[in-house]
């Protein structure tokens, strides 16, 4: 950005200016382009309610580590290596929502910087920069830093990945081959679509083969040993993904929906303006780097990147099996941003690039303040409801409550405990009505139910009961029917977004 804004390399008093200071200091530029991307993400971290995706994550980790195996051994193997990390970060230091996102705040800083060098890696000059800077930018990158979930740490290692593949193929040493296998089945093991990259990069070598021949023959020999190594490493792993594929059954098939998902969805969440000038600027970002391509090339490396996992996924969605949803290609995001740093790089003037990647920083500020909004994560009002559940605990006094969890909108399998699993100091203390077995002892995600006509004995001692339903599976009706059998009725109920919230006392 410097060498977009700055034409002299010294100010008027003769000291030298930021951008030749960065020029001078090569991890200078790196550096800060990361700790913009770790900026954003921490802006207003803790304000979103966490829902049902980070829930899954925080059931994992609360659990100990035998009962996390047996779950693994049943569902969300694909998550096992993030769960373990978090696992040690919550034993480590304590739960909490903010340490539960922390890490994907890390790990955008990790993969603006890694974006940076790998745009200079590829000789893309200033435009390296640039798209690190647009990297920070990109919806769906200011959304993950929030998410207690894998998808930042993965664009990372998928940086980091590509990173090691330049080495491996301009060295064409052995010992970077074998960093590139090992790399593999590690970044496969925490997030297995990462192998949609090592496909790419499969295509980058062919495109570099077939412009070269002959002399690139040993190198793409040895990438095909490297990768092939890596996936047998990672056959038992992947199999055992394959044999829980039930846990995707929400992935839909290919539909009238899909064209808005992969144009805007996909890296520019639900910005359609944003969307819009991103691949207006994606399609001449591409026409740049193809008048330059020479051999093993910045469009060699980045354009399979960005297409070939996205083209994959579809192609599997409609042959095989749906596969594809659009958070699952945010690995791609650091390749979309170089392209686009390589089309705000080719404008002519310097004072017309500057100000297309101030439109950018525009076009970005209402999807930041909007993703910190307290329910913008799918509209969940979680922590408002543990809010008030605990402070109308406080005004009942010190009797013992009991809780009635009904459903939870937009998810069959589990139940609005979720609630109580994210913000456990709410509920702590209270009785769980209808629990027949928790979620740590049933080797799945969630617990298991009975039926609250025949759980009414749990009641007995409760000073006052709260019911925490669905908007759309409304079980307040027939709580209130079954409840009334044995004396108790409601006098207080709250509306919060999805979530109801009815307050009973025996009469």
């Amino acid at each position: 950005m410097t060498d977009l804004l700055t034409a002299h390399g010294r100010t008027r008093g003769g000291s030298p200016s930021l951008s030749t200071r960065i020029r001078s200091h090569p991890a200078l530029a790196p550096a800060l382009v990361g700790l913009l991307g770790l900026t954003i993400s921490l802006i207003g971290i803790g304000i979103p309610s966490l829902w049902y995706d980070e829930a899954a994550t925080v059931t994992a980790v609360m659990r100990d580590w035998p009962e996390l195996w047996r779950m693994l051994g049943n569902v969300d193997a694909v998550h096992g290596a993030y769960y373990v990390v978090m696992h040690v970060l919550v034993d480590l230091f304590g739960y909490s929502p903010l340490l539960l996102r922390m890490p994907s705040a890390i790990a955008v800083g990790a993969a603006a910087a890694l974006t940076v060098v790998l745009g200079r890696q590829l000789g893309l000059g200033r435009a390296a920069v640039v798209g690190g800077l647009v990297f920070c930018l990109l919806p769906r990158a200011t959304w993950m830093g929030t998410e207690a979930r894998s998808y930042a740490l993965s664009t990372a290692l998928a940086v980091l990945l590509t990173l090691v593949l330049l080495h491996a193929q301009r060295s064409n040493r052995r010992r970077w081959w074998l960093v590139y296998a090992v790399l593999t089945v590690v970044s496969c093991y925490f997030f297995i679509y990462l192998a949609l990259v090592i496909v790419a990069h499969g295509v980058s070598l062919a495109w570099w083969l077939a412009s070269r021949r002959q002399a690139t023959v040993p190198t793409v020999r040895r990438w095909l040993l490297a990768s092939a190594a890596a996936a047998v490493a990672l056959l038992p792993f992947a199999l055992a993904v394959i044999g829980q594929n039930a846990q995707v059954s929400w992935i839909l098939d290919l539909g009238p929906d899909t064209p808005r998902q992969v144009l805007r969805t996909q890296w520019f969440l639900f910005d359609g303006r944003f969307a819009v000038a991103g691949w207006i600027l994606i399609v001449f970002g591409a026409i740049a780097l193809l008048r330059t391509a020479r051999g093993f090339s910045a469009a060699a490396v980045l354009l399979p990147a960005l297409v070939v996992p996205t083209a994959a996924l579809l192609v599997a969605t409609e042959l095989y099996s749906p596969l594809y949803t659009p958070r699952y290609l945010t690995m791609c995001l650091p390749f979309v941003a170089l392209i686009i740093g390589a089309a705000i790089a080719a404008v002519p003037t310097r004072p017309l690039a500057a100000l297309t990647l101030a439109s950018l920083v525009l076009l970005a500020i209402p999807s930041i303040v909007e993703q910190r909004q307290p329910d913008a994560k799918q509209a969940s009002t979680w922590k408002e409801v543990a809010a008030l559940i605990e402070e109308q605990r406080a005004e009942d006094g010190p009797g013992t409550t009991a809780i009635i969890y009904g459903p939870v909108r937009y998810h069959a399998t589990a139940t609005s405990r979720v609630i109580a699993y994210t913000y456990p100091d709410a509920f702590e203390g209270t009785i769980d009505v209808t629990i027949d077995t928790p979620a740590a002892k049933t080797g799945q995600l969630w617990e298991t139910r009975n039926r609250l006509d025949e759980s009414l004995d749990r009641l007995a001692g409760s000073d006052a009961a709260y019911l925490v339903t669905s908007v759309k599976q409304d079980r307040r009706e027939s709580t209130a029917q079954t409840l009334a059998t044995v004396g108790w009725s409601p006098t207080d109920e709250w509306n919060l977004g999805d979530t109801n919230v009815v307050r009973f006392e025996r009469d």
